[in-house]
């Protein structure tokens, strides 16, 4: 398959969707919407049995979370339940993501390469003091995260 989507749901309302063909951004979406049921049918809506789908999961934490929190929780397993027997997801640790932009940021100061357990997309760039952009177009940290997702291997 060489259709990829990564998806990074959000609690705050705002969820990023890349689409990845043979290693090539093809399309991205940003979806901003405080209800979580609405992000979890936009989530639902852009899922295709054609492609890999790589979703951002959730890190565990502390008792005491937000209400943004608690929404992505909703939305995760709302997701969940609902492809349940979907056999082309994989449910990504966003501890990925963190450590790939925290690799690309700290060495954007130095050069312009960093390892990372994904494959490279050279159109997404950091350049320090200025932020995240794709083929030179400043984009979110919500989308940043879906071409990384997208372009997950195992």
């Amino acid at each position: 398959m060489s259709i990829k989507i990564g998806i990074v749901p959000s609690g705050t309302g705002t969820t990023a969707i890349s689409l990845i063909n043979y290693n090539k951004l093809i399309d991205k979406y940003e979806y901003k919407n405080n209800n979580w049921i609405t992000q979890t049918d936009i989530i639902l809506d852009a899922l295709r049995l054609d492609a890999i789908i790589n979703i951002e999961d959730c890190l565990y934490t502390a008792a005491n979370a937000s209400k943004d929190r608690d929404d992505l929780l909703k939305v995760i397993g709302a997701v969940k339940y609902n492809t349940k027997k979907v056999s082309n997801i994989n449910w990504v640790s966003p501890k990925h993501t963190k450590s790939v932009v925290k690799n690309i940021e700290n060495l954007s100061k130095y050069n312009d390469s960093c390892l990372w357990e994904f494959e490279k997309d050279v159109n997404l760039t950091y350049q320090y003091g200025k932020g995240w952009k794709y083929n030179n177009e400043k984009i979110s940290n919500h989308l940043r995260d879906a071409i990384i997702i997208a372009n997950y291997e195992r």
